[in-house]
């Protein structure tokens, strides 16, 4: 009898452990596949909400830029909102003032940026991207694209959604 209870104690104690390798295998396996299936040309740009984005059939792939939204007379950079402004207040100058400046303080950035990695300063390209909904007055885009030129972004492109 005392052997009996023996057995089923000693069969009761031993425990299967978990085997992590295979599940270690899948997930780096699956890991990879995710990995290699997500291929990103140029730079992803989220529209911000609200801009209806013209359609395009260019191939050209967007590069790394600042990206400037304009949405309801309002001007965005980093989804912060800059400026806002309308053709009935604008000026006989073209140049948006809030804008520049905080064009000028993102050159500033990028020049350091530049700087502290080792980079030629005098190799900034300006690259500037404008998202602009599809019913924006060109008014109010030729005075954006006017003032980011005279703030020295002179590669200015304009964010499209691709057609299939």
């Amino acid at each position: 009898m005392r052997r009996r209870g023996r057995r089923r104690s000693h069969i009761r104690d031993r425990h299967t452990p978990l085997r992590m390798t295979s599940m270690m295998d899948i997930l780096t396996v699956l890991l990879l596949f995710l990995l290699k299936s997500f291929v990103v040309e140029g730079e992803v740009i989220t529209p911000v909400p609200g801009v209806q984005l013209p359609e395009s059939s260019s191939e050209t792939t967007p590069q790394s830029a600042v990206v400037i939204a304009i949405f309801d007379d309002n001007i965005m950079i980093d989804s912060e909102l800059i400026a806002s402004i309308s053709n009935e207040n604008a000026e006989a100058d073209l140049l948006i003032a809030a804008l520049a400046d905080r064009l000028d303080e993102a050159l500033e950035k990028s020049l350091l940026i530049a700087e502290r990695r080792g980079e030629d300063p005098d190799a900034f390209e300006g690259q500037i991207a404008i998202q602009g909904d599809r019913q924006i007055e060109f008014e109010i885009l030729q005075r954006v694209m006017y003032t980011c030129n005279a703030s020295g972004y002179e590669n200015i492109s304009l964010a499209v959604v691709g057609t299939s």
